[in-house]
């Protein structure tokens, strides 16, 4: 059986990596820095293929022939998660280092710390549990003053077909970049949460990558919906 390690596994991407990895029967073990486990991880339900680690409680060691997955993403304005960067320079100095998939925004160019894997780029990642550093949970959350946000209005993919279509492709050694369907569904997905414009500079592509077109699983107003039922569930609790 397939086996993966996932680094900030109750972060947005890095838990929707792990949700995508046991629908395809993968067995996950979930590493953060987080001891506890957020509300949210009732979702994954009682699954026998996963097994949480909190990464103080990690011994260091990754299974002979295992994925690990660096979702970097993760790491948005304000949200820095340096201990991927100790994780990675930590296992590519193993004698067989395992075969690694680094995830990275548009704006960020690999780090030049090996090319053991794959590696992915991607637009802004919307849906439900979506960082407050991103304009849509901003709005959804129905904040006025919004000064600064994380989007990268050169695509917008829901979140859960972004992890698999990685999931999907995760085996391969190249380096990949996301693409939505529609060049405009940013500003089509931004049209179901506000009336306002926002016209945020574009981000840079780096080259020499593969592009992949996600196609979306659900609407852009089924998406928002449930981010926005997300939130109401969250103030509730």
């Amino acid at each position: 059986m397939d086996h993966a390690f996932v680094f900030a596994a109750q972060q947005f991407l890095g838990f929707e990596l792990c949700n995508a990895l046991l629908e395809k029967g993968w067995t996950v073990t979930a590493i953060d820095e987080k001891k506890e486990l957020a509300e949210k991880w009732m979702e994954i339900g009682r699954n026998a293929n996963v097994q949480y680690v909190p990464y103080s409680n990690w011994d260091k060691n990754v299974r002979s022939g295992c994925n690990v997955f660096l979702p970097y993403y993760d790491g948005v304005k304000g949200r820095e998660l340096e201990y991927l960067t100790e994780v990675d320079l930590l296992l590519i100095k193993m004698d067989q280092p395992p075969h690694m998939i680094r995830i990275y925004s548009n704006e960020f160019e690999e780090r030049g710390i090996g090319s053991d894997g794959a590696t992915f780029h991607l637009p802004t990642l919307y849906g439900i549990h979506q960082p407050q550093q991103f304009l849509f949970a901003q709005l959804l959350l129905g904040k006025q003053e919004i000064l600064d946000y994380a989007d990268d209005p050169s695509g917008a993919i829901f979140v859960k077909d972004a992890a698999r279509t990685i999931v999907k492709l995760s085996n391969k050694k190249e380096r990949f970049t996301l693409k939505s369907l529609s060049e405009q569904s940013w500003s089509e997905a931004l049209s179901y949460v506000t009336e306002e414009n926002f016209s945020p500079e574009l981000r840079q592509v780096g080259s020499g990558r593969k592009e992949i077109i996600v196609r979306p699983s659900k609407s852009h107003k089924s998406i928002i919906d449930q981010q926005l039922k997300g939130i109401q569930m969250d103030e509730i609790q």
